[in-house]
């Protein structure tokens, strides 16, 4: 049995979040933290990915495949060109630098197109979330052989698709297919993904621009919806905890997957309130004011 897990990544990101909150359905802490927001800090990040194989080995031999989405950066581009073909404990770094399109899902359609020939399962991952478990491939493969009919292990978390995605005609969401694995993030067979392929021409992302409300919906939506759409099952860890935000991480913050009752309660009703006062502009901007010095307070 032959393995790869393709690593998507991508040298320029804006986004900023210093602490990995809760949202979802069921809520859990899985809008996690990032800041990476320069050439020289997403070297890092995949130089610190490489180095936590180490840390945390997979359990199976697996080489890690890494798709570059091109943004034109000279000394990224370069330093993906550096660390291809390394050898690496139980396999290989094979990176690659492809055209910015379908964001992370792009890549891991790239990723598999190019290399499906070699290998039995893939494992997708961001370059942001690390697989922080010794065996973590083991485990994986084991919940899959384990699962009858099973299609994707989720390796993050499954979570209802919000109703207000079914305004997208083109995603067909009905109640047995709007879930959606976070990120993508998980392992399933060349066999089924060549299925997808053959019926839907490609691993569903959004191939037509750089929007990303549009990536996520014909991303991580269209991707887990597939799955289900050909009657297989998407399946996760329970409490097991595979998968760490690289930002809590590299900084020492112990990651918890699923809130206490009081935080589940705490973050329903600033939800529910939220919902209510961003209908009138004014108030969200007082609700925001208070809000900040309520942190500030507490700081």
């Amino acid at each position: 049995m032959k393995i790869a897990k393709v690593i998507s990544t991508c040298f320029k990101r804006g986004r900023i979040r210093l602490n990995t909150q809760l949202t979802g359905d069921p809520v859990g802490f899985f809008s996690h933290s990032q800041n990476f927001t320069t050439v020289s800090d997403t070297i890092s990040l995949i130089n610190y990915q490489l180095k936590m194989e180490t840390k945390y080995p997979p359990g199976i031999k697996r080489d890690i495949i890494i798709v570059n989405n091109d943004v034109g950066s000279i000394e990224g581009n370069k330093f993906i060109e550096e660390i291809n073909n390394k050898e690496i404990a139980g396999g290989k770094v094979f990176s690659i630098t492809r055209d910015n399109v379908g964001l992370a899902f792009g890549a891991y359609n790239f990723a598999f197109e190019k290399f499906r020939n070699m290998y039995d399962f893939f494992l997708f991952i961001e370059d942001d979330q690390i697989t922080a478990k010794k065996d973590y491939l083991k485990i994986g493969i084991n919940k899959w052989n384990e699962t009858p009919n099973c299609g994707f292990v989720a390796y993050i978390g499954i979570n209802r698709v919000f109703k207000g995605w079914s305004e997208i005609s083109e995603l067909e969401l009905n109640k047995k297919n709007a879930f959606a694995a976070y990120g993508g993030c998980g392992l399933t067979s060349t066999k089924i993904l060549n299925e997808i392929v053959k019926k839907y021409g490609r691993i569903p992302h959004n191939n037509k621009d750089i929007d990303h409300i549009k990536s996520i919906a014909f991303g991580e939506i269209a991707f887990s919806k597939v799955f289900i759409d050909l009657g297989y099952k998407l399946t996760k860890l329970k409490k097991e905890i595979l998968v760490i935000p690289a930002y809590d991480l590299m900084r020492g913050i112990k990651y918890r997957k699923y809130p206490t009752l009081s935080e589940i309660i705490i973050w329903f009703i600033k939800l529910k309130v939220y919902s209510l006062i961003s209908k009138s502009p004014f108030l969200l901007n007082k609700y925001l004011i208070i809000v900040k010095e309520i942190k500030k307070f507490f700081k």
